[in-house]
């Protein structure tokens, strides 16, 4: 019996070593508070973004997207979540702003019938990846 018990301890040790070699790790092992405040320190007090932009709701945002940061090799998810805030930090302006600040293009097609813009509202980049289109 205790070489049976010691059989199946063995295997749980070793499916549980498996079992953290293939996990990848969480979004916030690679972005860090201290980085995401290194960010955010490139904004003025006075941004709007100061007080809109948190940690927390980084790393609540980022678990809301399974393989967001967490998929392929540990270089791969550093090199991903770079460019995400290489991308992030340029549009806002190291999260200082929480929308696009030229507002005078509205990024709004006249032509296309079947996603028609609604007459009296404006569209532009809002948050922190302020997505937008041009016309050409």
């Amino acid at each position: 019996m205790a070489t049976f018990l010691r059989g199946i301890l063995i295997l749980w040790l070793a499916l549980a070593v498996y079992v953290v070699s293939v996990c990848r790790g969480d979004v916030g092992d690679i972005v860090t508070q201290d980085f995401f405040n290194g960010i955010l320190s490139g904004a003025d007090g006075s941004c709007a973004g100061k007080n809109f932009y948190t940690y927390d709701d980084f790393i609540n945002a980022a678990s809301a997207f399974s393989g967001f940061g967490t998929t392929g090799t540990s270089d791969d998810n550093k090199r991903e979540l770079a460019a995400f805030f290489a991308n992030v930090a340029h549009e806002t302006g190291s999260l200082c702003y929480i929308e696009e600040i030229d507002k005078s293009n509205s990024f709004c097609d006249s032509t296309n019938t079947q996603y028609p813009c609604v007459t009296g509202k404006q569209y532009y980049g809002r948050g922190p990846l302020q997505l937008t289109w041009y016309l050409f």
